[in-house]
């Protein structure tokens, strides 16, 4: 069974994420999930080459570059993982410092 894909886009302003969402809206088999004014969230049943590639085309046009293509969840994922990692850091550095 073919996992869900998602496909994540930033963009510079609302108005390019409005036009990629609009050209977005023409394609079947796409779901279109604005996160916030700047981040977009492309849902794919599956992976599908071909609209993967219209997906990035659509959102390289708008303005927008495509900041991760993975399976639905993953970006979600791998960004709390580096948060997680970084306040390991900072607790690290910061009770390293309260030795000296």
């Amino acid at each position: 069974m073919a996992r869900d894909w998602e496909i994540r886009g930033l963009f510079g302003n609302e108005y390019a994420l409005e036009t990629a969402v609009e050209e977005l809206k023409k394609h079947e088999g796409v779901q279109c999930q604005v996160l916030d004014r700047r981040n977009l969230s492309v849902r794919l049943k599956g992976r599908d080459e071909s609209l993967e590639g219209i997906i990035r085309r659509a959102i390289e046009i708008a303005h927008g570059y495509v900041e991760s293509e993975a399976p639905l969840g993953e970006f979600e994922r791998t960004k709390q993982r580096l948060r997680e990692k970084k306040l390991r850091e900072f607790e690290e550095k910061k009770r390293r410092s309260a030795k000296h």
